[in-house]
């Protein structure tokens, strides 16, 4: 849990003390790294390797002073920079483009770096006049070239606060075009400076993902609500670092204490919530803007003297801590690593683990049966506890890590993941954080972001259908990736862990949906995240796409209720990633309050129009095909066929452009291969979700029983009902839990009871035949039980809809050919005969499976019960 509500009242006014034994002299500087070029480092910034959070202070406007303009002379600037050191502040922001000599004085100090806001007409509407927009144009690349030639400055903001009512007139993707430009504008310059936009609450709904960083000013003096506002700002830019431009209360209205407890906790709360870095509104009380000098209004961390202030000393404190320092009492996690055959990146998995900058946690690898080089891997990494077992499948495994844990929190990656070094802090902070608020909190998850592997890979990574978050609100998640995921230990036993039949993919839907079905909630931190290696190749890819259209399957037979008819999951929140989720025919609308005034101006975009995406379905490409069929003996249906296919390549196209391709590897064949993924994907997740549902063997079609089961006796005690008697602990769920584990290593598919329907569990026998099981447990005293079981034979929807058509065919081959009609008839009865013996048979099976786990456990089948033990009006089956 953050340790931000635990500094009370009496630490800050102890500033006050400290204040005031300071009598103006400046305390030796601190010795901070030399601030060069930055570069994004996933949602944070790295300079010469190293990761920086910035610790910034906004610096002027002065009076303007002849040469220097509107900065200060060189003598206070170097005053200032020493007073900075010692606060710990490693970055200034600037509103004007910095003289020569100020960008000189800042890169000999060496250990301050500069953004610089480059200032134009944007309060005009300046789109509308080519000279305003020359002028921008020209105002970006000057501060540009300047900028080049210091190691000291590292980035640009392009502009600053574009009026909302000035959007509104230009359009905003006008104006999101321009911005665009001026970026350009200013990498051609410099290019290895980094670009922003200094965005603000009216105007959050512009989408700048040409960024090289987001950045907003914020100026909201609640505490919780500005935490929430954050994650809310987090999800919007997604995979960009979060920068707050501006953060700042006025001493003349609040007062210096109350300046002080604000900075200090709403610093924390931006570290907590994993930004980049800050800027604090201001250096200095000493402010000139428009013309004249600004006295009613003190933003200062010093005033107009450099005198510091309170907030001086609880930023001090403040920025040296790091996320882990503001935890009360870290709770001991355990980090799940399950991998099969992961040789080729298992070792920067672990290296990453290593690197936790966490106090108390535990890592586990769960080496499912690899056969490559795997364990000799981690063999050399003795901080890691391994468990080696057989291939059981992803979810064995997953179990497997959770039995084995001591932490109260679980958190899992995959092998092909490496993790950001304050993954964990993040994790747990926001996990406490929520069951504060809600008790019924049972885990977490995070982004996971794409590393820089390649062109290909980039491709890959901006196809549709990569494992993704899923959002019902800014901290709510419906649906977290199983490669980034954290739970309360307690929450994953109380619902038995994870469903072992998915042995691949969909165990993290599975487990996140069990949950919710009963009763708790998952939450979501956009700052806790994983870098994921996308397949390599495009083969890979769609391999891999395969292996989700099955998963599919699986959970629509678990979960019938979260699926359409053609088996696509229906969710209730937003997908959130790069790829493509469909295409957007209706634009977003803006609420903008009464004649544009709103602060908090929110953008609401309509949902994917899915009858548009149809042409790009197996369906779709199935009735083609039928349609070229048909066009042997019509020529002109083969022009239909031939349009049906071209559409469905138009569309593939389409988002193939829509697609964020990462910029440096951003060309028309990587858009080609994008166009291809997205044409192929389709096809090829939906063949593999039909495929098994009603064709895999594997799944549908258990073994009869093998030679030493006596089949005869097996088939008479299973016309319909088993009882079981039993003493002591063994009750009908336990019963039914070691029946599922069973059934899940012999690959059979079932559903069992999400809370809505009349039966305990569906076993699906092949794809014509399903077996219903349904639990009783009697109480007879004195600890005695017994348990029936109910296998009841029920045909698929597919049997219902082929049966269907086949009476249809029926009735009307009798208007037609009587005789036909009667040997078709016939057929069908001999079919529905055979299936009917085929699922005695099937049924029979399973209730040798049930046998064989009750005997085990201790429960007795009451046709084999002793007469002396059989429980007073238990009686064998029926025949």
């Amino acid at each position: 849990m953050l340790n931000t509500a635990s500094h009370n009242s009496a630490e800050i006014d102890r500033l006050a003390a400290n204040a005031a034994e300071r009598d103006g002299s400046l305390a030796v500087p601190h010795v901070l790294p030399r601030i060069g070029p930055l570069s994004v480092d996933g949602k944070y910034f790295a300079s010469a390797g190293q990761r920086l959070q910035l610790k910034g202070v906004t610096y002027g406007p002065f009076p303007p002073s002849g040469e220097h303009g509107p900065f200060p002379p060189a003598g206070r600037i170097c005053q200032d920079l020493q007073c900075m050191s010692e606060l710990g502040v490693n970055s200034l922001r600037t509103y004007h483009v910095p003289p020569v000599s100020f960008l000189e004085t800042v890169s000999q100090h060496g250990t301050i770096g500069l953004m610089v806001d480059v200032p134009w007409a944007k309060h005009l509407c300046f789109l509308d006049s080519a000279t305003a927009r020359r002028g921008a144009r020209e105002a970006v690349r000057f501060a540009a070239i300047r900028g080049a030639k210091y190691d000291c400055v590292w980035g640009y903001s392009v502009a600053n606060e574009i009026p909302p009512d000035v959007i509104r007139w230009h359009g905003a993707r006008r104006v999101q075009r321009f911005l665009s430009e001026l970026a350009d504008v200013a990498r051609q310059a410099h290019p290895a400076g980094l670009v922003t936009y200094a965005n603000y609450p009216p105007t959050e709904y512009l989408d700048l993902p040409f960024l090289d960083f987001a950045m907003f000013n914020v100026y909201l003096h609640d505490r919780e609500v500005f935490r929430r506002y954050l994650f809310r700002l987090q999800n919007l830019v997604g995979v960009l670092p979060l920068v707050l431009g501006e953060l700042g209360m006025d001493t003349i209205r609040h007062g210096e204490l109350a300046q002080a407890r604000f900075l200090r906790g709403h610093i924390q709360e931006a570290k907590a919530v994993g930004l980049a870095g800050s800027f604090i509104f201001s250096w200095t009380d000493e402010w000139h803007t428009g013309g004249s000098t600004i006295s009613n209004w003190a933003f200062g961390v010093t005033d107009a003297e450099r005198k510091p202030k309170l907030a001086f000393d609880a930023l001090k404190r403040t920025f040296s801590q790091t996320p882990a320092d503001l935890l009360v009492a870290p709770v001991r996690a355990s980090v799940v690593v399950c991998t099969y055959n992961g040789a080729r990146t298992i070792a920067q998995c672990l290296q990453s683990l290593q690197r936790l900058r966490y106090p108390d946690y535990e890592v586990i690898v769960v080496d499912d049966g690899s056969t490559d080089d795997t364990p000799n891997i981690i063999a050399e990494y003795p901080f890691v506890r391994v468990i080696s077992q057989q291939n059981e499948g992803l979810s064995a495994a997953r179990n497997a890590g959770l039995r084995a844990a001591t932490g109260e929190i679980v958190a899992y990656t995959d092998d092909d993941c490496f993790v950001d070094p304050d993954w964990l802090t993040m994790m747990i902070a926001q996990l406490e954080h929520a069951r504060l608020e809600d008790s019924r909190v049972a885990g977490l998850g995070g982004p996971n972001l794409t590393p820089d592997d390649g062109p290909t890979a980039a491709a890959v990574s901006a196809a549709p259908g990569q494992p993704t978050h899923i959002l019902e609100s800014d901290q709510v998640a419906e649906h977290i990736p199983g490669c980034n995921m954290a739970f309360w230990r307690e929450s994953l036993l109380s619902v038995n862990g994870f469903d072992p039949q998915y042995r691949a993919a969909g165990d993290d839907v599975d487990i996140c949906w069990r949950l919710q079905s009963a009763g708790m909630w998952l939450t979501f931190s956009p700052s806790a995240f994983v870098w994921h290696h996308r397949r390599a190749t495009p083969k890979a890819y769609l391999k891999q796409q395969a292996g989700y259209g099955k998963a599919e399957a699986l959970l629509r037979f678990q979960h019938p209720d979260r699926f359409t008819d053609r088996g696509h999951g229906k969710w209730r929140g937003m997908l959130y990633g790069a790829c493509f989720q469909g295409i957007t025919l209706e634009p977003p609308v803006i609420y903008r309050g009464t004649f544009c005034t709103a602060p908090f101006q929110c953008i609401y975009r309509a949902g994917p129009a899915h009858w548009a995406m149809i042409p790009t379905t197996l369906e779709w490409h199935l009735l083609a095909g039928l349609v070229a069929t048909a066009g042997l003996i019509h020529g002109s249906m083969l022009c239909t066929a031939l349009t049906m296919w071209c559409l469905s390549l138009v569309l593939a196209g389409l988002q193939a452009v829509q697609a964020q391709v990462a910029r440096k590897y951003d060309s028309p064949k990587v858009r080609a291969t994008v166009a291809a993924l997205c044409y192929l994907q389709p096809l090829v997740r939906s063949w593999a979700r039909y495929q098994t549902r009603y064709f895999s063997g594997q799944l549908h079609s258990p073994p009869l029983p093998d030679a030493n089961v006596d089949f005869k006796a097996v088939a008479k005690e299973s016309a319909s009902e088993v009882e079981y008697w039993g003493t002591g602990c063994p009750e009908r769920t336990d019963l039914l839990q070691a029946a599922m584990q069973k059934i899940g290593h012999l690959k059979w598919g079932y559903a069992i009871d999400t809370g809505w329907s009349e039966r305990d569990l569906e076993v699906f026998v092949d794809p014509w035949t399903r077996v219903e099981v349904r639990t009783v447990q009697e109480e007879l005293g004195g600890g005695k039980r017994v348990v029936r079981a109910r296998f009841q034979i029920g045909f698929s929807r597919l049997t219902k809809f082929a049966a269907f058509l086949s009476v249809v065919f029926i009735f009307w081959r009798a208007t037609v050919e009587p005789v036909g009609a009667l040997a078709a008839a016939g057929c069908l009865a001999i079919a529905g005969l055979w299936l009917w013996k085929r699922g005695r048979k099937l049924r029979a099976t399973l209730i040798s499976v049930f046998n064989e786990q009750a005997v085990r456990m201790g429960l007795i089948p009451c046709g084999d019960a002793p007469a002396a033990a059989k429980p007073h009006g238990a009686t064998s089956q029926p025949e």
